[in-house]
């Protein structure tokens, strides 16, 4: 019995140890399953983080893409402080600790947009694939600079040529001034010589024999003609230092082209021919431009004080007209001067339509009164086209930013709307009244745009001023 119940005692503890590590196994299985599923929601999680990283083909390729990793770095820190590099090497500036990358490059790509807002319109930026492409930019800006500083190099090399070649005009003008000086000062000995020979035989003339008084007189008058000729040098000498003045002045000119243009209206004002000499007893000018320059008989010239500004009303203290043209020199008449404020040699000769140059650009606007009877004259405007169009200038249709000059006159009055009755018999009467509105309306347009495009407008008045052609005009008409 007591051997019976042993075995049954051993038994019993078998199947409860049996029993107790079955248990345990089961819980160690069932803590082990939640383990691994955590295990696995972690790695999950980790695959889907590093999947926002970097897909697998970047993952395996990340030592290309990187390149060298810092000591200490990640990868991905490593391409953090390389784009801290290239903020920097862009902007000039560190950036701040707490600044996102996507924030840094919005910051990059501002101030390259602000950068190319202050270029303006002067230079076209390189655009690459993502926009601006600053190191074709930089490229860009470098070979301007280089062509803007080999044409300075060329303007100043032109320059100074033109100076040294001035100079050595002048020079020369100065030397074989005083030679001609010289000469006219002895031949003008030689003819006070000649005169008081001449008046000695004068007095003893009823001594002398006719022959003698005619040898006499064809010697002075052989003199007097070399003296004139030698004026004649003179002039020349001088229309020949002009010309190398007005050389001097065109190069100055091409230097100072990149300067902001000045004073809209300061174009008609410009010099177009220098005073020489003027000869007041003989009511003369004599100019240093000739057929050369274009210049012929008729055009006619304004004269304005050099020490005075210019009038608003356009009015010059004198006007000429030419009358003989030579190759370097022309002569001209003085219609209209004054006696208590004669012309000088100092003064600036101009004429707002001709140019020794170029072709000055005009756009005529209004109706024009010619006979300054308050009434508008039918072909006013066409007379005003062809005396541009005469005098080299030419005549456009619309004002562009290539017009130089707009003269106006009196704006389009239109005409009365047409009653019915009269539309019915005379349907023309409809059509006329339209292009009156239209006339008004161009008129007005046009001025507007002149005005935007600060193109200098002038009256008829300053108009004929400005031409040298008022007191042509009122002899003309004889007022």
């Amino acid at each position: 019995m007591a051997q019976a119940r042993t075995q049954s005692n051993a038994m019993l503890y078998a199947l409860i140890t049996f029993v107790a590590l079955f248990i345990v196994g089961v819980v160690c299985a069932v803590i082990f399953y939640v383990k691994s599923e955590e295990y696995r929601t972690q790695l999950d999680t980790s695959k889907s983080d590093l999947q926002k990283i970097a897909s697998m083909q970047e993952q395996r390729d990340l030592g290309k893409i990187v390149g060298k990793v810092e000591e200490e770095k990640s990868y991905l820190g490593t391409m953090s402080l390389r784009f801290d590099k290239l903020y920097s090497i862009i902007t000039g500036v560190a950036p701040a600790a707490d600044l996102s990358a996507d924030a840094k490059l919005n910051e990059i790509t501002m101030q390259i947009n602000k950068m190319t807002e202050m270029l303006g319109q002067s230079v076209s930026p390189a655009v690459g694939p993502e926009g601006i492409a600053l190191i074709k930019l930089a490229l860009d800006l470098k070979t301007r600079a280089d062509e803007a500083q080999t044409k300075l190099a060329d303007l100043t090399a032109q320059y100074q040529q033109l100076q040294e070649q001035f100079n050595a005009d002048k020079q020369e003008a100065t030397f074989k001034e005083q030679q001609l000086v010289a000469q006219v000062q002895s031949y003008q000995q030689n003819a006070n010589d000649i005169q008081a020979k001449y008046d000695d035989l004068q007095k003893q003339m009823e001594r002398s024999a006719e022959e003698q008084i005619q040898a006499v007189n064809t010697k002075l008058e052989e003199e007097q003609n070399k003296l004139k000729q030698k004026q004649m040098e003179l002039t020349d000498t001088e229309a020949k230092l002009a010309q190398a003045n007005k050389s001097l002045r065109e190069a100055l000119s091409r230097l100072e082209a990149i300067r902001p243009r000045p004073d809209k209206e300061v174009a008609a004002y410009q010099p177009d021919a220098g005073i020489l000499r003027v000869d007041l007893q003989n009511n003369m000018v004599y100019l240093d431009a000739g057929s050369d320059d274009h210049v012929y008989r008729g055009l006619t010239f304004a004269v304005f004080d050099r020490n005075a500004p210019i009038p608003e009303s356009g009015e010059g203290k004198a006007e000429i007209e030419v009358f003989q043209v030579e190759p370097k020199v022309s002569v001209a008449r003085i219609v209209r001067g004054s006696k208590k404020n004669p012309i000088v040699k100092e003064d600036l000769v101009a004429n707002l339509i001709w140019d020794s140059r170029s072709s000055n650009k005009f756009v005529v606007l209004g109706d024009f009164d010619f006979d300054g009877d308050s009434r508008v004259d039918a072909d006013g405007s066409q007379r005003i086209r062809e005396m541009i169009e005469r005098w080299g200038g030419v005549v456009d249709n619309d004002v562009t930013i290539e017009t130089d000059f707009v003269i106006v006159g009196q704006e389009p009055i239109p005409m009365a709307r047409p009653e019915q009755e009269e539309a019915d018999l005379d349907p023309s009467l409809m059509e006329k009244y339209e292009a009156s509105l239209t006339a008004k309306d161009t008129y007005n347009a046009a001025l507007q745009r002149a005005k935007e495009l600060s193109a200098p407008v002038f009256n008829q008045k300053r108009f004929f001023y400005l031409v040298g052609y008022d007191a042509l005009l009122n002899t003309m008409l004889g007022k």
